[in-house]
């Protein structure tokens, strides 16, 4: 059984409001084109998660949504959790871990710079992969979900941006 991994950093927030917390920010108009892309071409390319952790932050879960809105899927696979706002590589390895069994798929929604780096861990040795902008989603295939993402190779299959897309 194939496995495929989903990283989606969340959309582009809107700045606006200066009087509100970073993680209360919301997602602006293109961050919302952005996510809505990015779930169309997720569901043209037959690429539905069957379990998605998110980040609480509200800018991560509104993309979430906003992807979901294009499956006609309801959120009742999702996770939101905050360990995941802001979180560095190893806690975002650790939430794959702690997921991705009984699944075939797992999409993780978080943040800078900890998804960079994590997409840089996970892509090591390919050319595929680009800098982690907002909303790019980066897919990962392995062999079965019993994979230990600290120590075995996927392959970086898609690494998508939003901007790129019809």
């Amino acid at each position: 059984m194939t496995f495929h991994l989903y990283i989606m950093r969340h959309a582009k927030s809107d700045w606006a409001d200066t009087g509100i917390s970073d993680f209360d920010r919301p997602i602006n108009k293109r961050g919302e084109k952005s996510a809505v892309r990015i779930g169309q071409w997720m569901l043209a390319n037959n690429h539905i998660p069957k379990k998605i952790i998110s980040s609480s932050a509200n800018r991560a879960k509104q993309t979430i949504d906003l992807v979901l809105k294009q499956f006609n899927d309801s959120s009742e696979n999702i996770s939101y959790e905050k360990d995941l706002y802001l979180a560095d590589p190893d806690t975002l390895l650790e939430y794959i871990q702690l997921y991705k069994d009984n699944v075939d798929s797992l999409m993780l929604v978080a943040h800078n710079p900890g998804l960079e780096h994590l997409i840089h861990f996970l892509a090591k040795g390919s050319n595929d992969y680009q800098s982690m902008t907002t909303a790019n989603l980066a897919v990962f295939k392995y062999s079965d979900n019993q994979f230990d993402p600290f120590a075995d190779k996927g392959e970086l299959i898609e690494f998508i941006k939003p901007k790129e897309l019809n």
